[in-house]
């Protein structure tokens, strides 16, 4: 069997934030080619996000720990195992065996760095406190699994992006999300596990592993698949400057949009009429992302955006946006960087009849339907203000008002449904007159009219009085 994945890379950067305050990196990322039980190739990535703050003081710690024991746990099994033993088999494994043995090897990890360095207090794991991404490439399939807000994009050799995984855990709100630390942490992967073929006639893609910083340095969620697509780019075989320009852009992203601590993991898969992909070594090298200096290359400078607060709401900071995301893809790895534009928004205007800011609805509308594989994405990132909408907790008129600053509520808020209270419209959206359909009439598609109705007949109404 023809290996066709390239050997993944990675980078893990400090936050600009957390430089300023003086705080570790608390994220990590591993890669790893390794082999099978008849020598099979097999590509490995890792990427843990450490929770930060008093009560997980060691979680930088934890975060690395929690690559090295994913990876062993890997090992282990490929050593006991042949790769051909059927592929159900690796699906169960991804979502109980491989868990159970990660949480159990991450515990005894962390006991054993306390016992080597113990602090104040007692011993709890809650110190080490981290979330974890795993994706593991075979020649014949591919898999992830893990816990926690991490994020995993599937990119084509078009450029085409799509999210495949991210934390849809009722229990992990806000700035919550799921941990190695939690009593029960094994029995969660299963919702973020999944098992993949390789069809040995696909063409070229990528897949991007990355914690939560990327994603929460991103306007929209558009623009963070603009930003995977263009970070899939790089190469560590063609390229071998490309580990390196990873690790500059990670810290432009981080210094102009969330502030946090960044990483990701690129694994790609050549086409089978591409020519022969690079050949593995009889003893495969470890292949972890070297740590790239402090003091990268600095490309020119942007005009600075506003400072981000210093721990800014998970995913939903206006940071990034399509600009950058568009000026990001449109720069090669390693090569100049475009000079970007960063908008200002305009002041809200005062609530008028009518609807305000037209043209800024007129744009809004065009950019989701340019993109319409995103727009379920981000509509579900406003669960919130349908919910507030409906329950009459916002004022519609307000919000379209004000759509030359927040287009996107303009639009919802004008798409509001007339629905008696105390009722819900689904499971199956209602059909409304296209007349009675204010943002037909800005000429959305029907992508983004069926993902509103989507969104409305899940969203309940006020009770009755």
């Amino acid at each position: 069997m023809v290996n066709r994945w390239v050997a993944p890379i990675g980078a893990s950067r400090t936050g600009a934030a957390h430089r300023r305050a003086g705080r570790p990196c608390q994220d990590a990322v591993l890669c790893r080619a390794l082999r099978g039980l008849e020598g099979q190739p097999v590509m490995v990535m890792a990427v843990a996000d450490g929770h930060g703050g008093r009560r997980y003081r060691r979680s930088e710690v934890g975060s690395r720990l929690a690559c090295e024991t994913a990876l062993a746990a890997v090992q282990g099994a490929l050593a006991a195992r042949p790769l051909d033993g059927g592929e159900e088999g690796w699906r169960l494994w991804l979502e109980g065996e491989l868990p159970e043995a990660i949480q159990q090897g991450w515990l005894e990890a962390v006991a054993a760095h306390w016992q080597s360095d113990p602090g104040e207090g007692g011993f709890e794991a809650l110190l080490y406190g981290s979330t974890l991404g795993l994706v593991v490439m075979t020649p014949r399939w591919w898999g992830h699994t893990g816990l926690g807000d991490w994020d995993l994009v599937r990119v084509e050799a078009d450029g085409q992006a799509r999210l495949l995984e991210e934390e849809n855990e009722p229990a992990a709100l806000g700035e919550a999300t799921c941990s190695l630390c939690q009593p029960r942490a094994a029995s969660l992967f299963a919702r973020r596990a999944g098992l993949h073929q390789l069809d040995g006639d696909a063409g070229e893609f990528a897949l991007v592993l990355c914690t939560d910083g990327i994603r929460k340095s991103c306007a929209t969620d558009g623009d963070f698949l603009t930003l995977a697509a263009w970070l899939a780019r790089g190469d560590g075989e063609a390229d071998p400057d490309s580990a390196s320009s990873l690790a500059a852009a990670l810290d432009r992203i981080s210094r102009e949009g969330s502030g946090d601590d960044v990483t990701v993991a690129v694994g790609r898969v050549w086409s089978p009429g591409g020519g022969m992909p690079p050949t593995l070594p009889s003893d495969p090298p470890v292949a972890d992302a070297p740590p790239a200096p402090q003091t990268a290359p600095r490309p020119p400078a942007p005009p600075a955006p506003e400072p981000a607060p210093a721990t800014p709401p998970r995913r939903r900071r206006p940071a990034i946006g399509r600009a950058v995301a568009i000026g990001l893809a449109l720069a090669g790895v390693g090569g100049s960087w475009l000079a970007l534009n960063w908008p200002r928004l305009p002041p809200t205007p005062a609530a008028t009849p009518g609807f305000p800011g037209l043209q800024a609805a007129l744009s809004e509308v065009e950019r989701l339907c340019g993109q319409p594989a995103a727009i379920p994405l981000e509509l579900r990132r406003r669960r919130e203000l349908f919910v507030a909408l409906r329950q009459g907790r916002r004022d519609p008129a307000l919000l379209k008002a004000a759509a030359a600053g927040d287009p996107l509520a303009a639009l919802i808020a004008a798409d509001l449904p007339a629905v008696p209270p105390g009722t819900m419209q689904g499971p199956e959206p209602a059909h409304r007159p296209g007349h009675h359909r204010p943002v037909r009439a800005l000429g959305a598609c029907p992508a983004l009219l069926e993902a509103l109705d989507r969104q409305w007949a899940l969203t309940p109404a006020s009770p009755t009085s």
